[in-house]
């Protein structure tokens, strides 16, 4: 996989795929499999904002039975097997556990409904899967077998719990990762550092965009038959001030979790706390909590989250954990990002249910349609439906994609070690990576930054040992394979350090976390 902008700008292309979060890469996948020529570029990196930074888990769609959505539901089922069928290596079922309330929605008797409703109607939910990947029943649980499972916890008046199964992804960046060079095998084209600048237009039809190499700064024109825009909040921005309607089309909310040490619970834990349910997962190690919703400006673009937003987290969540309660020095990380919001109104985040999929063509943008995506689970299925979309609006006949076989999620081999063995030595001594993999991820992955090694490509952030020498360390192999010089070195470990605080989170007591 090779970022070659020579033979991306000068071919004509059924469908441009502009943004490279998991829905864009999805519907590039799904175009490219049905023979669609196709480019996807993105503006940073593959799978660099909202797209990396959810809760991990692969829902079936159980929140969608309170609204007796059994379209959605099913959908949900569908495609959480489908990930758990096609990366078995990423993704694996994980039991999630609620309390159940005295009474009401939330209570024993109405839990015991609903799983047993979705066990039915999920009775497929196994097919073609592994034993191991395999989706069990439902059970509630009593107040002594919830108790045995989670000693030290002050969750009061409770009624048992219910149980159900669910999966979770062990590494989103890498499975989009192997997404997007599914699609490139498939015949896509794909770069990153590629930022969309404005549509080319013949008339009312946008027959291309104009591009910036973010890289070089050099412009080009791309040349397509259809646009899809699925660049999450910034979806309006590119197309200019002719995509605006009366409201924007993306009202962002803000979205947390956070990467906290780990709880010794051996399954997803539930919450209730103010009307809002978190869940404590446990994760590579670590322990994932989330996600929590807040308000934000409707416009904006960076999902900044602050002190204070942390830590009144901690305060709704630490009253129900007890003497497992989280402070400041627990905290590894934290993943943000930005989601839609039905409308601005009340006091609570209200976030779309469906994706939808825009055609511009009344705001004189024929050609152009835009997808706002709500869940990672389900991109394939929304970019399997722009797809046919596409080839509808080409002309196309419908014919059965190339076969989906599992996806390639541990990449291309590593260079050969004989040749320097100093690159199986290992990058830091609490995870099992090699500086082979560096060289891997530059030069078959499209790593253009040092941060994209340290966050997309290997699992290095979940390091405790991550300093600046190591950052060092690591630009240092990247820069023999991209021909950096010694300003460019020192810029991306700046760049990489000044990332990789922003991750570990605004309650760091040091400003500089990384520094030697």
């Amino acid at each position: 996989m090779r970022r070659d902008l020579a033979s991306l700008c000068t071919e004509l292309h059924d469908v441009i795929v502009v943004g490279g979060g998991i829905h864009g890469a999805c519907t590039a996948w799904e175009a490219a499999r049905r023979g669609l020529k196709v480019a996807l570029i993105e503006a940073g990196d593959f799978n660099q904002a909202t797209s990396s930074n959810g809760l991990r888990t692969l829902h079936g769609g159980l929140r969608q039975l309170q609204r007796l959505d059994f379209v959605h539901l099913r959908e949900s089922i569908r495609e959480r097997r489908e990930w758990l069928r096609l990366a078995p290596e990423l993704t694996e079922p994980l039991r999630f556990v609620l309390p159940a309330a005295k009474q009401g929605t939330r209570g024993r008797a109405m839990l015991r409904t609903a799983l047993w409703i979705t066990d039915l109607v999920s009775s497929d939910r196994n097919r073609d899967l592994p034993a191991d990947r395999q989706i069990p029943k439902g059970a509630m649980l009593s107040n002594a077998e919830f108790a045995a499972l989670y000693p030290g916890l002050a969750v009061t008046e409770h009624n048992g719990a219910a149980a159900w199964y669910d999966g979770v992804c062990l590494n989103t960046e890498r499975l989009q990762l192997a997404v997007v060079a599914a699609a490139v095998s498939a015949g896509a084209q794909a770069a990153n550092y590629v930022r969309a600048l404005q549509p080319l237009k013949e008339g009312r039809h946008v027959n291309g965009a104009r591009v910036r190499d973010e890289l070089t700064g050099r412009q080009m024109d791309l040349q397509g038959r259809l646009i899809v825009n699925a660049t999450g909040p910034w979806i309006e921005e590119w197309l200019g001030a002719d995509a605006r309607r009366g409201v924007p089309a993306f009202k962002a909310s803000k979205a947390f979790s956070l990467l906290v040490r780990k709880f010794p619970f051996p399954d997803a834990l539930g919450l209730n706390a103010r009307n809002n349910t978190y869940f404590v997962i446990p994760w590579n190690g670590y322990s994932l909590v989330g996600t929590r919703h807040l308000r934000c400006d409707p416009e904006t673009r960076i999902a900044t989250v602050s002190r204070d937003e942390v830590l009144e987290f901690l305060a709704d969540i630490n009253p129900l954990l007890g003497e497992h309660r989280l402070d400041a020095a627990d905290i590894r990380g934290v993943f943000s990002g930005l989601l839609p919001e039905t409308a601005v109104v009340g006091p609570d985040v209200v976030l779309e249910r469906t994706p939808q999929i825009i055609d511009h063509t009344p705001q004189g943008l024929a050609g152009v349609l835009s997808i706002i995506g709500v869940r990672w689970t389900t991109a394939r299925a929304v970019g399997e439906r722009v797809a046919r979309q596409a080839l509808r609006r080409l002309g196309r006949a419908e014919q059965p994609p190339v076969s989906a076989s599992q996806l390639d999620t541990a990449g291309p081999s590593l260079p050969p070690l004989d040749v320097d063995p100093t690159l199986a030595a290992r990058i830091v001594p609490d995870l099992p990576l090699v500086f082979a993999q560096v060289v891997q991820a530059a030069r078959h992955e499209m790593a253009m930054r040092l941060s994209d090694v340290v966050r997309r490509r290997i699992p290095l952030y979940l390091s405790a040992a991550l300093d600046r020498s190591v950052l060092a360390s690591c630009a240092a192999v990247m820069a023999r394979e991209l021909r950096w010089n010694r300003r460019e070195v020192a810029a991306e470990i700046e760049a990489a350090a000044a990332e990789l605080a922003t991750f570990r989170g605004p309650l760091q007591a040091d400003p500089h976390p990384v520094a030697a």
